[in-house]
């Protein structure tokens, strides 16, 4: 197992976990520290424990957390003892007075040292050492670790290839800048950024020590995380403290917390406060769930950033920091680049790749940290990959300059794998394994970030073939004859009257109420003035004694047929599913019409009015896949564009332009289908409870489905692969 050599590694951990639990039930130091350690944990995590499905879980995530310390001060103890060089403050806490998380004094107390330290310093492989990675501590936490205590902690660590995308995204003069990583678990992100400044020094060993400890520093608020990036931070300068003719070195890894929310301490080094203006900001802030946290550690974020940094965008949610299920990873990161990050400073941190669109990634799509504008520089888009597989989440390595402007396009680049997984040992392995795609990154609505982002390509790639014939909706120009009231009603055939669409019925996903028509004829121009007069009398009548009205209509559409003919009426208007949007203006809400149920109607076709264009389709499915497309994001980043940033109207002319396809020919459109029918559920259902408002466009439900949409439909368009994405059910 990683460096160690001639040991039982299982037996040995079995030995260590029951000795563990021994002085657990014992009570005493051991019993204490697991006390504070689960007050530590529920106030940084939430209520962890009760989702592990392990028999008394605070204790074996205690002892197996106790173990990985264990492990850790053995290797630190190797390192010592074969650099020559001791690390000063290799117990967590010794820099901040945050000494209560530390466990180094409870080790030997559980496991003498001649039954424990002694054997597994024995067994270490000493050229190993300096090959110990934060990628190989972190498959050592795999493997002594059980999943579902890693799960319920989130102890599951950046790969290297990740941290060096991060640091690459950064400018040039990261080499010579100063650079923290606010939550820095094992460390993956200092080391990287040594090898960075290593890469580009002149100078002696001796020197580079100095240099690299004065200006890569590492906080977390887990002691284990700090205890294992001190390893890795050694390790790291593994050959320059061989080589140093010196006792000892403190390494710039500090236990507190980041954000001084759960406890405000003063870094000091070699006697003096840590200055905490930096150059440079990098890592994978936590992506804790909002929900999870506790309602003190709430109440503190609110009382000191919320407000201050505006991290609130959604309008009448106070009781929680974002929208829906958002965790903090966005306002960790904000937070600390308003605490840390110098002015015209950089940073570039790991977060979901989902935040490009979406109500939970409004905060980081306004780029702005209260009065401090941010340019986002670099986007390394990992959603194709696996990353993080232990989660299933998608990623993306977002680069920032800070207090500059934003400005559009933005340079990304989007990673598939190849025949196989893609490797994520190093960022040579990476580009061996994986294929890197330049493109661009465009908001929906150009003048305003904050709306969805998306690939440029997919944007150009949404121009193409319409396969499908766009209609006009019903035109008569003499809507005081054929508009009804519901009391006319009672004067005339109500066979001939349909419930019809107008441009404030419109919306995305659904309507919002009709009108009554009459429609006296099945097509444009019919002759149908005999069987009218025999078949509805009444209806007759009423068209007759208007008939003055009727031909005094001056549309040349309306001069064949027979005195009430009506214009864009024909065997489309009766299809069974229609796809249709209003086309005065730049309204591009597109929903799927059939029939609408009325009080004195019953169940009855729906009729786009004259302010709509409309596709007909005869099959559902055909239907809401094309409804889907229309409504993503890249198809509506397009439309924008064909009507010059939405100062033309929606006509035949510019959506014709689209790339409408059967469905047979996207291989997503079984599954689009089911969305936009999911959408449509849910704005009806919501009109029903609620009246003719519909659900909240942000509703967490419906945010969901889109987000799917959008990346189905991205990933169509750009020929790859989709992102994974859960079920929408009708939770």
């Amino acid at each position: 197992m990683g460096p160690f050599r001639d040991v039982d590694v299982d037996e040995h951990r079995r030995t260590y976990v029951s000795s563990a639990r021994d002085r657990l039930s014992e009570g005493g130091a051991v019993a204490t520290a697991r006390d504070r350690w689960a007050s530590f944990v529920r106030t940084s995590h939430g209520d962890v424990f009760a989702e592990m499905a392990v028999d008394d879980p605070v204790d074996a995530a205690f002892v197996e957390t106790l173990y990985v310390d264990y492990l850790l001060d053995c290797l630190l103890d190797a390192v010592e003892g074969s650099t020559g060089t001791a690390i000063a403050n290799r117990e967590p806490g010794t820099n901040t007075g945050a000494t209560g998380g530390a466990f180094g004094d409870l080790h030997d107390e559980i496991l003498p040292p001649d039954r424990g330290r002694e054997q597994v310093l024995e067994s270490v492989r000493e050229r190993d050492l300096g090959r110990l990675t934060p990628d190989r501590l972190r498959d050592l936490y795999a493997e002594v670790v059980p999943h579902a205590v890693r799960l319920a902690l989130g102890e599951f660590y950046t790969p290297r290839a990740v941290a060096d995308l991060a640091l690459e995204s950064l400018p040039e003069t990261v080499a010579d800048a100063t650079v923290l990583d606010p939550g820095c678990g094992s460390g993956v992100f200092l080391t990287a950024a040594l090898e960075r400044k290593r890469e580009g020094w002149t100078g002696d060993s001796e020197s580079f020590l100095d240099a690299a400890t004065d200006s890569v520093v590492g906080i977390d608020v887990n002691p284990v995380a700090v205890k294992s990036a001190t390893l890795s931070y050694a390790v790291a300068l593994f050959d320059e403290l061989e080589a140093a003719d010196r006792e000892s070195v403190a390494l710039p890894v500090f236990l507190t917390d980041a954000l001084a929310l759960t406890r405000d301490d003063e870094i000091r080094v070699r006697g003096a406060s840590l200055d905490a203006s930096f150059d440079a900001l990098v890592g994978n802030p936590p992506w804790v769930p909002w929900e999870r946290l506790s309602e003190r550690l709430k109440d503190r974020w609110r009382a000191e950033y919320v407000d201050r940094l505006d991290l609130q965008p959604h309008d009448g949610v106070t009781a929680r920091l974002g929208h829906s299920n958002d965790d903090v990873s966005v306002p960790f990161a904000w937070v600390c680049v308003h605490r840390y990050l110098r002015e015209g400073g950089a940073a570039a941190f790991v977060l979901k790749r989902d935040l490009m669109r979406g109500p939970a990634g409004a905060v980081l799509r306004r780029l702005r940290v209260g009065d401090r504008a941010l340019d986002l520089r670099d986007v390394q888009d990992l959603s194709a990959l696996t990353p993080f597989p232990e989660v299933g989440a998608n990623a993306a390595v977002y680069a920032f300059a800070a207090d500059a402007q934003a400005s559009f396009p933005v340079p990304a680049t989007v990673w598939t794998a190849g025949e196989d997984s893609a490797d994520f040992g190093s960022l040579s392995a990476l580009h061996e394994s994986a294929t890197a795609t330049a493109t661009e990154l465009v908001p929906l609505a150009p003048d305003d970030p904050s709306t969805p982002w998306l690939r440029a390509d997919a944007e150009r790639a949404a121009l193409g073939p319409c396969d499908h014939e766009i209609r006009h909706g019903l035109k008569d120009d003499a809507n005081a004859v054929f508009g009804l009231e519901r009391e006319a009603l009672d004067r005339i055939e109500d066979d001939l009257v349909y419930p019809y669409l107008k441009s404030r019925h419109v919306r995305k996903w659904g309507l919002t109420g009709h009108d009554l028509r009459l429609v006296p004829q099945r097509q444009a121009g019919e002759d149908n003035e005999e069987r009218l007069q025999r078949e509805y009398p009444d209806a007759y009548a009423y068209l007759r004694d208007h008939r003055e009205q009727l031909t005094d209509r001056s549309s040349s559409w309306l001069d064949h047929g027979p005195f009430y003919s009506v214009f864009g009426l024909g065997a489309y208007t009766w299809a069974d599913y229609k796809i249709a949007w209003c086309r005065l203006g730049f309204k591009p809400d597109f929903t799927v019409v059939s029939t609408r149920t009325d009080p004195d109607l019953g169940e009855r076709q729906a009729i786009p009015g004259d302010h709509y264009m409309f596709v007909a389709a005869d099959d559902r499915r055909t239907a809401h896949f094309l409804c889907a497309l229309l409504n993503s994001a890249p198809y509506q980043r397009t439309l924008r564009d064909l009507s010059s940033n939405g100062k033309a109207s929606l006509t035949k002319s510019v959506v014709s332009e689209l790339r409408l396809p059967d469905p047979a020919a996207c291989p997503h459109s079984d599954r689009l289908a089911d969305l936009s029918i999911r959408a449509h559920e849910l704005v009806a259902d919501a009109q029903r409870a609620d009246g003719d408002g519909g659900p909240d466009p942000e509703s967490p439900a419906l945010s969901a489905i889109e987000a799917e949409i959008d990346r189905l439909v991205e990933a169509w368009l750009t020929d790859r692969a989709p992102v994974g994405s859960a079920e929408v059910t009708g939770e």
